[in-house]
């Protein structure tokens, strides 16, 4: 089965090829093999009407694989059909030839990383608030109600995205687009 994407206008168009041991990766003419026993993890994202698969081999960069195709006028073409393909062919093959962890949604690091920015920020305007005499409350208290507020706008911008663990047997529709008639 091959799969062609193109998830931006800076990079070359990409050839997915899942083989029976390996997936092959062509961009312009040079190929790169990942079997699919190095293959450790396969986070499945989406974003409005782009969906993304990133797999990460052993030893090598990450690949992320979208529903979509970027034209040289900044336009996409809509590849969901073949995508949804491409990934459950991808899964039929990784079930039994791989201990790869499956995981979807946002990534945790990153959810947890802008928590801790929020909350570090919250402190530096507190003081801030304090200094120009603008704070009405002490600046624990304004730190606090800052944090729980960005914190609660995290987890709200992210809902429906915070990350789960699967099976690759059971794939979570909600990361795959919908397919219309």
């Amino acid at each position: 089965m091959e799969y062609t994407f193109k998830n931006n206008l800076a990079e070359k168009p990409v050839t997915v090829t899942l083989g029976e041991y390996s997936l092959s990766l062509n961009t312009d003419g040079r190929e790169t093999l990942i079997p699919y026993a190095n293959i450790i993890s396969v986070r499945l994202t989406k974003s409005r009407k782009r969906f993304v698969t990133i797999i990460k081999p052993a030893d090598q960069p990450e690949v992320h694989i979208s529903n979509q195709y970027r034209h040289s006028n900044n336009q996409y073409e809509n590849r969901s059909s073949q995508y949804v393909t491409f990934v459950r062919v991808l899964h039929f093959h990784l079930k039994e030839k791989s201990m790869a962890y499956y995981i979807c949604g946002n990534n945790l690091q990153n959810i947890l990383l802008a928590s801790c920015a929020c909350v570090i920020v919250a402190f530096g305007l507190s003081y801030v608030f304090d200094d120009f005499q603008i704070n009405p409350f002490n600046n624990n208290i304004t730190a606090l109600i800052l944090s729980l507020s960005s914190i609660s706008l995290i987890a709200i911008v992210n809902w429906g995205h915070f990350p789960n663990v699967y099976k690759a047997g059971n794939i979570p529709s909600q990361f795959l687009p919908i397919l219309e008639a």
